[in-house]
């Protein structure tokens, strides 16, 4: 069957003898058209497959070409939280369209609530309180952003997670996959199946927004779908990176539509709650950790609340098995095993903590302006300066294309292109303001 050809393409990988050991000793408790269940036997088997694993099973398909779902639970009756479904959303779905499972770990109970996300979280408490209670909001759509691991899409999947299991058609989906599912729906002439299946929501959530940028077709079927379900009276909730007015590339009647409820700020930890949400994680998985060592993980990956997370569960398996391998007693875990046992992702935390945002930042506290101000649309010459050495910087440290450059500060690329050669001929003359500034911003991020 499918799982054991799965599990054969892994050993050229890992080794007969690790999958045997973490894979082939995970128990297949039945398998169908569209599922596979599986049980693991201890927590660590869970970790290793979550770790290793997981992202490879996209390749799974049925005789449809439809996702095969992968659902995983601990022995001894202790089952892993399964992601919930309405009664609606279980009816047949077209063959072309599929959705992906909500994370089991993104609920409202396992959020962890500090000053930075704590309004998002009241809102969408009080706003599923009020959808059980067959209340409407005043609030429609709600609009959330802000930048990586501030919360959205935890907030979302657990507002979807709590209405389904009340039997309620909650739909989520990230902005790329229902770009897909237009994509398909046209190519194989299944528009009606669509529409029908997206206006039948009785919320519909949507991640990641700005993905809609230049998308034509998209942007026209979320129009009308928007459109009908605020007339019915359905509940709307939206998440992106920026706010509506700073979305590029989006259509000014999408745009405004965006804006006819409330648009709130979530904000990424400090690095104090950082460190709060990463030991409260840790006693979450049955891992007490020292605070040295969740220090150690809050400054190492700083950038995103994900990494640090997805750190601290690595950092859990990997040590089991250090500590499995030795014939002493356990020792407590000292920084440099933990640098050693986390090197790759310490490697990858270094090449991926430059980002257009932390470029932005730096360049306005360079010129003592707000980051907003410079990526706004204001041409007083301090800003314009300042506008067009980030759009350098980005270009030169992240190798970014002009196109992308563009869309994250609304310019379009021959404005980008143009900035970025007038900061390049300053750059190259070397004694002058322009050239001073990049140097110096360029020592500090780097």
């Amino acid at each position: 069957m499918e799982w054991e050809k799965f599990l054969e393409t892994q050993e050229r990988e890992f080794g007969k003898e690790t999958i045997d050991r973490w894979l082939r000793s995970l128990q297949l408790q039945r398998f169908d058209a569209g599922n596979l269940y599986l049980e693991a036997k201890d927590s660590f088997q869970v970790l290793w497959f979550e770790e290793h694993i997981r992202h490879k099973l996209s390749q799974f398909r049925n005789r449809n070409q439809r996702p095969i779902k992968v659902h995983l639970s601990l022995a001894g009756g202790k089952q892993a939280k399964k992601p919930a479904s309405s009664k609606k959303e279980q009816a047949k779905q077209p063959d072309h369209i599929y959705f992906e499972e909500l994370d089991p770990s993104c609920t409202f109970e396992d959020f962890i609530l500090f000053e930075e996300n704590e309004i998002g979280y009241r809102v969408l408490d009080e706003l599923c309180t009020k959808i059980l209670a067959k209340q409407t909001s005043e609030f429609n759509p709600l609009y959330f952003y802000g930048p990586p691991g501030s919360g959205k899409t935890h907030l979302l999947q657990a507002t979807a997670e709590r209405l389904r299991r009340a039997g309620y058609n909650a739909i989520y989906v990230r902005a790329e996959l229902f770009t897909d599912h237009v994509v398909r729906s046209i190519r194989i002439g299944e528009m009606s199946h669509f529409r029908k299946l997206y206006r039948n929501a009785d919320i519909l959530l949507v991640d990641d927004v700005q993905c809609f940028a230049r998308k034509n077709a998209t942007q026209e079927e979320f129009f009308h779908t928007f459109n009908t379900l605020h007339i019915a009276g359905k509940q709307i909730i939206l998440a992106a990176n920026v706010t509506p007015q700073s979305l590029a590339f989006i259509e000014p009647r999408l745009i405004s539509r965006f804006e006819w409820g409330i648009s709130l700020p979530l904000a990424a930890p400090e690095k104090k709650n950082l460190i709060k949400l990463i030991e409260k994680k840790a006693a979450f998985l049955n891992f007490p950790i020292a605070s040295r060592i969740s220090e150690f993980l809050a400054e190492t990956f700083f950038t995103n609340p994900k990494s640090a997370v997805r750190a601290l569960e690595a950092l859990i398996l990997r040590s089991h098995l250090h500590q499995n391998g030795k014939q002493q007693p356990k020792q407590p875990l000292q920084i440099s095993v933990i640098k050693n046992l986390l090197s790759d992702l310490i490697d990858n935390e270094k090449t991926n903590s430059l980002s257009p945002e932390r470029i932005v930042a730096a360049v306005a506290e360079y010129y003592t302006i707000l980051p907003e101000d410079l990526c706004g649309k204001s041409q007083a010459r301090e800003f314009v300066t300042a506008r067009q050495v980030a759009m350098y910087l980005c270009r030169s440290l992240l190798k970014i294309p002009y196109m992308k450059i563009g869309e994250f500060f609304t310019r379009d690329h021959s404005t980008v292109m143009a900035a970025i050669k007038q900061v390049q001929k300053q750059v190259d003359l070397i004694q002058n303001d322009v050239a001073a500034a990049c140097n110096a911003i360029q020592l500090k991020l780097l």
